[in-house]
């Protein structure tokens, strides 16, 4: 029974042969241990915690269907919740410490790169692992290399005949994501092409900025032949501004993102874009929690071509 119990608690020193046996029975009997006699037994809550804050619904929801689903395979149960990053945050998570004394907590930006929210966690002991951290804080991270999927970005767009391109930064709460910039620079660097403020604005991640960078951008006297959006939300918010001033994209105007939403396959035309392993990332999120010897392994984004930038320019 010990043995059992052992396996069922994802316990290291278990004999691969042993553990494989244990599993395939559990999986045969349907077996499904109770949570609240789990608890009782142990010093384990056998909760991840998710508290989340992002603008992005998309993302929100991929990290938490990757994580529930290695959690609910695992014996364990994940619980989201938002948090503001306005004064009462600290209580918040507190609160949230308190209440279900988690074994581990996910965190995604900006929350991953806020120090007072991070310092809370930390005195409180719980492991961390923070997905696309920028900064060095406490916990372990999961980092993607944006800077050099965002410089392919820029040369895919240039192959194109394109020289004025345009960016839309991200979220400047979200510190990783600030590479997507850096990837741009490093594309325009390569092709020869000098940088320009002009074709430069500050995003927030939402179709909102999306659409105000878009109107300021193609109001220019000299608008950009093409535009990289930091995601996918602001580029679909390009994508309405040219459609409603009456312009042909990828004609007058391409048009790429980032982050491969459920939108931008199904907007007209569909959106070239960035894609992301953001499912994967929760799911490896929670087995680095759950599994402590657990190695991160190799997590890489692709380009995903599609008809927003399709055709080359005169």
């Amino acid at each position: 029974m010990k043995t059992v119990s052992r396996v069922l608690n994802n316990e290291p020193h278990v004999r691969p042969a042993v553990r494989q046996r244990v599993e395939l029975a559990v999986r045969e009997l349907g077996y499904r241990p109770n949570l609240a006699a789990r608890q009782l037994a142990g010093t384990r809550s056998f909760i991840i915690a998710y508290p989340f804050n992002n603008p992005s619904p998309n993302y929100i929801t991929d990290i938490l269907m990757g994580a529930a689903e290695f959690c609910r395979d695992h014996g364990y149960h994940l619980v989201s919740e938002p948090v503001d990053l306005n004064p009462d945050a600290k209580t918040v998570i507190q609160r949230m410490l308190r209440t279900l004394k988690p074994d581990g907590v996910i965190l995604t930006p900006p929350l991953c790169d806020t120090p007072r929210i991070i310092e809370q966690f930390e005195q409180s002991g719980v492991p961390v692992v923070r997905i696309a951290g920028g900064r060095e804080l406490y916990g372990r991270s999961i980092i993607l290399d944006e800077r050099a999927v965002s410089r392919q970005m820029v040369e895919h767009l240039v192959s194109l005949g394109h020289q004025r391109i345009g960016f839309i930064h991200p979220h400047p709460e979200h510190i990783l994501a600030q590479a997507r910039y850096l990837g741009y620079l490093d594309g325009l660097a390569v092709a020869g092409i000098e940088p320009r403020n002009e074709l430069v604005r500050q995003g927030l991640f939402d179709l909102a900025s999306g659409v105000a960078a878009g109107e300021e951008l193609l109001s220019l006297p000299m608008p950009p032949t093409a535009i990289f959006a930091a995601n996918d939300d602001m580029a679909l918010g390009v994508l309405q501004v040219a459609h409603r001033r009456g312009l042909s994209v990828p004609g007058d105007v391409a048009i790429a993102g980032f982050d491969d939403s459920p939108s931008s396959s199904i907007a007209w035309p569909p959106l070239t874009t960035v894609r992301q392993p953001v499912r994967k990332l929760g799911c490896v999120a929670a087995r680095m929690l759950i599994e402590e010897d657990f190695e991160t392994p190799d997590l890489s984004c692709a380009l995903i071509i599609r008809e927003s930038t399709a055709s080359k320019i005169d």
